[in-house]
This record gives structure tokens, C-alpha cells and sequence, in this order.
């Protein structure tokens, strides 16, 4: 597919390019042999900050989470995430960091986390108590927590999996590129 849209659930749009993919159920018996997973080969996948806050929403309130409020943007090129954490009351908390892959899944590297606005990276390490415990994203399904790294399984979140070969932060969203597409992007721009 050259271009066109996919949405994995209602007000989540990734917007595709270059795209080709083949879907499969996800399991061998009902109800999971209708239920499909996006297996790609390759292209290219924008999702607004929008999208992902909608997206991850709905994880949150599926799961167990003590999490709410969730909202991803992206500023001067890197990731914010924020919103609630019950703790026998609601803390606001604020994530900031680049995204990276290592092929499969999606990084968060956290450079700065504030609680209620006090910046807790440092105090976080000093007491051993690290960012998923802190967020309780165990109950996420696809998001884990390991010390100062939230990581983002595509599988898991929007049943998506592939080569992932490199995450892009814009002003607007995330770009995703996945297999042969980047080496296509790298001839066309070569060409140029």
C-alpha cells in the first residue's frame, strides 16, 4: 500500500506509507481465531501524540493500573508522558525522554520523572524504588518498567509486530519504520 490509514481502535490513527503487511489471527481457536495481529514486512507508520494518548488510555483503563490522565506529547524532540498515579491519592506524574528500538520493541529512556512537579530521577535510584513500581505499568499489558526505561511492546498494544528499524520523534508524533522501508528511504534520499 503506498499510503492509507490504519486504526486499531476508535479515535487511534496510524497513518501508513510504503506499507505491506499480512494479518493473522492470534490464536487457533474461537474467540482469538478472529482476532487478528498485523504481521508487517515493511513500511512506515505515523501516530499523532493524539493517537497515542487515545491508545494508551485504553490500555490503562483495561489493565489493573493505578495509572489515569494519561497524555503523550512530544516537545523538542522528545517524549512526554503524563498523568495520575493513585497512591492512596492522586500524584500527578511527568515522564520525559528519548525513544529508541532495539528491533522489537519501543524505549523510553526517562531523563527526567516528576512527582507532584519535584523531579524524583535521583531520589528514584537512591531508594531503589523504580519507575514501574512508581506507575504499577506490570498491570499494562505491553508496557514494562525496568528502572529508569519504560518499554513499549507493539505486539501487545496494538497487536503490530515486525522488524522494527528506528523510531523518529517529530513535532506532531512518533514515526515508526519498519524493515526494508528504511533502506528504501535511504536510496531515495541518496537518489535525491
Amino acid at each position: 500500500m503506498e499510503k492509507g490509514q490504519y486504526s486499531p481502535l476508535d479515535g487511534a490513527i496510524f497513518n501508513i506509507k510504503d506499507f505491506s503487511a499480512h494479518m493473522v489471527a492470534r490464536g487457533k481457536v474461537s474467540p482469538l481465531c478472529f482476532a487478528r495481529t498485523t504481521d508487517v514486512e515493511h513500511g512506515e507508520v505515523f501516530i499523532s501524540s493524539e493517537s497515542l494518548t487515545k491508545l494508551f488510555a485504553q490500555k490503562v483503563q483495561q489493565s489493573n493500573s493505578s495509572v489515569s490522565d494519561v497524555k503523550v506529547e512530544i516537545k523538542n524532540d522528545v517524549a512526554h508522558l503524563s498523568g495520575k498515579v493513585h497512591k492512596g491519592m492522586d500524584i500527578p506524574f511527568e515522564i520525559e525522554g528519548p525513544i529508541s528500538s532495539d528491533g522489537t520493541v519501543l524505549i523510553l529512556h526517562a531523563k527526567k520523572i516528576k512527582a507532584e512537579g519535584i523531579p524524583m530521577k535521583g531520589l528514584l535510584g537512591m531508594v531503589g524504588v523504580h519507575l514501574g513500581s512508581l506507575l504499577g505499568s506490570e498491570s499494562v499489558d505491553g508496557v514494562a518498567a525496568k528502572g529508569d526505561t519504560l518499554v513499549f511492546e507493539p505486539a501487545k498494544i496494538a497487536h503490530v509486530r515486525g522488524r522494527i528499524s528506528s523510531a523518529q520523534l517529530t513535532s506532531n508524533g512518533l514515526t515508526i519504520i519498519f524493515g526494508a522501508a528504511a533502506a528504501k528511504q535511504q536510496s531515495k534520499a541518496a537518489g535525491d
